[in-house]
């Protein structure tokens, strides 16, 4: 296990930069993890690096998470940003990297304290969910102190990172099996309400998509819950991570901390006559359009298009070739996700709709 010391918000020194661990019991066993992620990498390299890799993190039955503090020397507000909590989602976490190393603790004031990649074993091998128990991170918050692995990193996240926040972000994207627009997203919800907008705007992503309810287990859901001003991200994602993505991120976090007087960075700006598209809608995507028959489907619509009830939005071919499915859209609506792995299962997503506002 490395020797960083472990995160204490409370602890971490004025006019410090520095990288901490968040550690935990891991109730489970690793099991063949090191074989799995060995089989979904290139198999080139021996399995004993993966598994060198792993045990850096995992060890004696306890999992260490890196966390970046930058505490400045002044007192200020404290943004808190997270990344991974999917395993296949890349841009946050570059955008952390990038800004973490650009900040002087001499010119901030407040706290900047990021987690870029919260579910490691689902990063190790590259998934979206948590391979050791299944569960998807962003469905299981607040978590359990006494639960499986991943109810215990959302409870041990929560409560000794998240609900420091004055302001947070958590930095999704589509990951490799989806499209998605690029966009910054909020809750129309409660007393925060009214700050999340103003921060989803200064973000700065050229979509901004405002819900009116938000879907128990996420990471917002429980820090809305706490009152906090909360936002996510989405991106292209589709197995890709696009530099435009990883710039508009790195711009929104920067643009954040701009937004709360805690620092001023050249990263800092909003792109040139700034106008987002406004979209609204629950932005619960598991509720979005499913495939019945399985096989191989290919998209027929394009992400951002505004999509006529009974427009085609895919096509589900056997793998003899023959249309098994269309896939339509339910009602006229703005397309803001699409299936980018050409093989599917009968019942898994092909696509999520939003309004336009």
């Amino acid at each position: 296990m490395n020797q960083r010391p472990e995160f204490q918000f409370e602890n971490v020194p004025s006019g410090s930069k520095g990288v901490y661990k968040l550690s935990l019991p891991a109730p489970e066993p690793l099991g063949d993890l090191v074989a799995q992620t060995w089989l979904s990498s290139c198999g080139l390299q021996p399995e004993e690096s993966i598994a060198s890799a792993l045990s850096a993190h995992w060890q004696d039955g306890a999992l260490s998470t890196p966390v970046l503090v930058v505490r400045g020397k002044g007192s200020g507000k404290t943004l808190v940003a997270t990344a991974g909590v999917h395993g296949d989602e890349y841009e946050g976490m570059e955008a952390i990297f990038r800004i973490f190393n650009a900040l002087d603790p001499q010119s901030v004031s407040g706290t900047f304290v990021a987690v870029p990649v919260v579910t490691l074993p689902a990063f190790w091998l590259g998934v979206r969910s948590n391979p050791i128990d299944q569960k998807n991170m962003a469905r299981v918050f607040p978590g359990s102190n006494n639960g499986t692995l991943s109810e215990r990193i959302a409870a041990t996240l929560l409560h000794r990172v998240l609900r420091h926040a004055s302001l947070y972000v958590d930095l999704h994207s589509s990951g490799r099996n989806y499209h998605m627009l690029t966009l910054c997203g909020y809750s129309t919800i409660g007393s925060q309400a009214g700050i999340a907008r103003s921060a989803a705007l200064e973000f700065g992503a050229p979509i901004v998509w405002a819900h009116d309810t938000v879907s128990p287990g996420r990471t917002l859901s429980a820090t809305l819950e706490l009152g906090i001003p909360s936002l996510y991200t989405e991106a292209y994602g589709g197995g890709e991570v696009r530099p435009e993505d990883v710039d508009c991120y790195t711009q929104g976090i920067a643009n954040l901390l701009k937004f709360l007087d805690i620092a001023t960075l050249d990263e800092a700006r909003l792109p040139s006559d700034y106008r987002p598209r406004i979209l609204g809608g629950s932005g619960n995507v598991d509720l979005g359009i499913k495939n019945s028959r399985g096989g191989l489907f290919f998209p027929k619509a394009t992400i951002g298009s505004t999509v006529r009830a009974g427009e085609v939005l895919g096509i589900v071919y056997s793998l003899e070739g023959n249309v098994e499915e269309q896939i339509t859209a339910p009602q006229d609506a703005v397309l803001v996700m699409i299936r980018a792995t050409n093989r599917i299962y009968a019942g898994e997503l092909i696509a999520a709709l939003a309004s336009e506002n």
